[in-house]
């Protein structure tokens, strides 16, 4: 059936064409003879042309025709750039294919191209149908190549590949071929790596080449990716070593280090990096070294790294067996871990002391114990001591306790012993004591002790009951009974104060009042209710509680302590005169709440405006009342003033501990002060002839003696060219020390 909607046709019907001269054209004419808008396409072939991937041998313009309208024509250039068919000469009918896909249609027409020999050299292309390859060590891989003669001529070729080394080539890696014009072959080259320790695992870049006299040369790029295979090998000699690692006779506490030495053997085609980590059940206990750190290994070789464990080991004992375990991680992880991946190790740590030595050592002790067992029993409290006292003439010691007890001790050189036994059953609060040194059993917690300073014989204890007893302290008689009849709530002692000739005594108590209790000479005993109270609660309007008391050396004034960091001055002859002075003025960055306390004070002997006050923050400080101002005044009876002393009035202060100051003492000379508190030291400040700590001598204090536990009571007298301190506290011990005055 005639076309009729695509006219066409060519500017030639015959053509030539020469290969490696210019290139030949013809155009093409297209009408479009259909009722609607159209484009047009044009496609070339020839019988035979060489149809590979990228050849082009000729070009079109232009490639696509815009749609055009009814009756609009269209031109379509065609250029010959090189031959359709390699390697022939003559004619060759091109067909020239129009079609349009709106139309559905297509046209054809014929043109004869004429093609002469080629004026170039012969031509030969060469390509790779696959460029990567992957093998094992031992394995064999094919590489295909295929080689084409684009040329008019015989040529004679030589193939070559490189890069990749000979002697892994069956074969060899050369081939000689003779390719007819235009033909084309392919052959193979046959790979195949060798061992595991000559075959590294990585990317290994090839080219193959064509290398002729006749043709331009040729080349196509390749890679063979040599797998990874084989693994790492772990071995740790020894698995078990001693610390020390030899026994001897004598005790060796040097040696606190077992070495194992770990090798790596690399059977891989990789380069490895390995790197150990130390784990196991009992690495805690010890510390680990590397010598190196990391292990390099190359193909086939062998590296080794100390493993150096270091453990405390025990004095004593039978030995003990650690275990650890070493884990190695490679740093190309390709072929997982090691072989094996980890290495249990065990220490066997042996005590410094040798088992024979240990065995004399325990039939010592045993031989100690059994004389020590043959020995009376030491004697102490079995609680807290709460207060220790000199009698008047230093020769004996009396201690109050948490234990219900009150006990004596006497003075025998530098040690305290028992003094006396209790006759009646030694059963305090429920519990059983040693009659040894036993003075009295009041049965309530002892707070306080207070010598009679006209009586030597005398103490008075202050309990926790609130009651007050008198004790003769060389017949162990009970003397008297103290107690406000209107106390009702136990009101609890925590300090006493005597006046010199001890027709006086104050009470502390907990609730914040002072109860005055009053005798009359000579031999008469104290009456039984309080002369008279002050109520320092109410008329402080704080929730206060009395810790400390203290009466000038002129006894004139009565120094109160307690919490707040308060102490109040009073003229106990003028029951309106009260002064308030609040030591936390002095630093403003420490704390003066309720739980904040003044838990030590004392008098100079020698000078009744001096007072030293301890505090729960660590310090001392010493004032000099004269230089003490009364900022207000007041008519009303007992109304207390407050008194501002913390200038003028402040002769020093330092830090004499990081915990509180239980108790301070000045010596009879006022020129040392002693103190102990939560650290568990007591301590001897020198001072200066106007009350300052002297910083030339002992700035930081003399250390006299330290407990594990806290010091809650010390007492001071001073002999000859040397003072006594003794001391209690939670360790449940009274302690006697001496220290030289130089």
């Amino acid at each position: 059936m005639e076309n009729t909607a695509i006219n066409a046709s060519v500017s030639t019907q015959k053509l030539t064409f020469q290969p490696g001269g210019s290139p030949a054209s013809f155009e093409v004419t297209v009408s479009n003879d259909s009722d609607q808008f159209a484009n047009f396409q044009l496609e070339v072939t020839a019988p035979g042309e060489n149809r590979s991937s990228g050849y082009r041998w000729y070009r079109l313009s232009p490639e696509v025709a815009a749609a055009q309208p009814h009756g609009s024509t269209t031109k379509f250039q065609v250029i010959i750039l090189n031959t359709p068919l390699p390697g022939f000469v003559g004619t060759v009918n091109l067909t020239v294919r129009i079609f349009s896909p709106q139309l559905g249609q297509e046209r054809r027409l014929l043109v004869r191209l004429r093609i002469e020999a080629d004026r170039r050299p012969s031509v030969v292309s060469v390509e790779l149908p696959i460029r990567q390859f992957q093998v094992y060590p031992r394995n064999t891989v094919d590489i295909p190549v295929r080689v084409r003669n684009l040329g008019q001529q015989l040529v004679e070729i030589v193939l070559r590949v490189t890069g990749i080394d000979p002697y892994w080539l069956k074969d060899s890696g050369e081939r000689r071929l003779f390719l007819d014009p235009g033909g084309s072959t392919e052959i193979t080259f046959q790979c195949q790596p060798p061992s595991v320790m000559q075959a590294l695992s990585q990317n290994y870049p090839f080219n193959v080449e064509v290398i002729s006299q006749n043709v331009p040369p040729a080349k196509a790029e390749g890679s063979l990716e040599v797998l990874p295979v084989g693994f790492v090998e772990f071995t740790a000699k020894p698995k078990l070593q001693k610390i020390p690692a030899k026994r001897g006779w004598l005790p060796n506490w040097k040696s606190q280090v077992a070495c194992f030495e770990l090798f790596f053997k690399n059977d891989s085609n990789l380069y490895q990096q390995v790197n150990v980590e130390v784990g196991g059940k009992d690495n805690h206990k010890c510390s680990f070294r590397l010598f190196p750190e990391d292990a390099n290994l190359g193909l086939g070789e062998t590296s080794k790294v100390l493993l150096e464990v270091k453990t405390q080991r025990p004095w004593i004992g039978i030995g003990k067996n650690l275990y650890v375990e070493a884990k190695a991680v490679l740093f190309d992880q390709r072929l997982g871990s090691t072989d094996p991946a980890t290495q249990s190790l065990e220490v066997q740590v042996l005590p410094v002391l040798p088992l024979w030595l240990q065995v004399a050592i325990l039939a010592l002790l045993a031989a100690l114990l059994a004389w020590l067992l043959r020995q009376p029993a030491s004697i102490s409290h079995t609680a807290l001591v709460n207060s220790v006292r000199f009698s008047g003439d230093a020769d004996t010691v009396v201690s109050g306790a948490d234990d219900c007890t009150i006990r004596r001790w006497h003075v025998r050189g530098n040690t305290l012993e028992p003094y006396g036994k209790f006759s009646g059953d030694a059963i305090a609060c429920g519990n059983t004591q040693k009659p040894q040194g036993l003075l009295g059993i009041p049965n309530q917690a002892v707070s306080v002790l207070e010598f009679m300073p006209e009586y030597s014989d005398r103490i008075a204890a202050g309990l926790e009951n609130g009651v007050i007893e008198l004790w003769n302290v060389r017949t162990a008689e009970n003397i008297l009974k103290l107690r406000d009849s209107q106390d009702v709530t136990a009101d609890r002692v925590f300090d006493l104060a005597f006046t010199k000739n001890s027709l006086y005594l104050f009470s502390g108590h907990g609730s914040g009042k002072v109860r005055v209790w009053m005798r009359q000479p000579p031999n008469s005993d104290f009456q039984g209710e309080p002369q008279q109270i002050l109520d320092l609660k109410q008329q402080l309007q704080l929730n206060f509680q009395v810790r400390a008391l203290a009466i000038n050396s002129n006894q004139t004034k009565l120094a109160i302590a307690g919490n707040y960091k308060r102490f109040i001055l009073w003229d106990w002859n003028q029951p309106q005169s009260l002064a308030v002075q609040k030591l936390a003025n002095l630093d403003k960055k420490l704390s003066s709440g309720q739980e904040d306390y003044l838990w030590g004070l004392a008098f100079a002997t020698n000078s009744p405006e001096i007072l030293a006050t301890a505090d729960s923050d660590g310090y001392i400080t010493i004032w000099d009342l004269n230089q003490c101002q009364l900022v207000t005044e007041t008519t009303v009876q007992e109304q207390p003033r407050e008194l501002n002393c913390d200038q003028q009035g402040v002769r020093d202060r330092w830090l004499a501990s990081q915990g509180s100051v239980r108790s301070i003492a000045f010596s009879e000379d006022g020129s040392l002060l002693a103190s102990a508190g939560d650290d568990g030291k007591v301590l001897v400040w020198i001072l200066t002839p106007e009350y300052k700590l002297d910083k030339t001598k002992a700035a930081t204090g003399k250390q006299i003696y330290k407990s594990p536990k806290k010091i809650n009571t010390i007492d001071l007298k001073t002999g000859n060219q040397s003072i006594m301190i003794v001391s209690g506290g939670e360790d449940f011990q009274v302690k006697l020390h001496r220290h030289r005055l130089r």
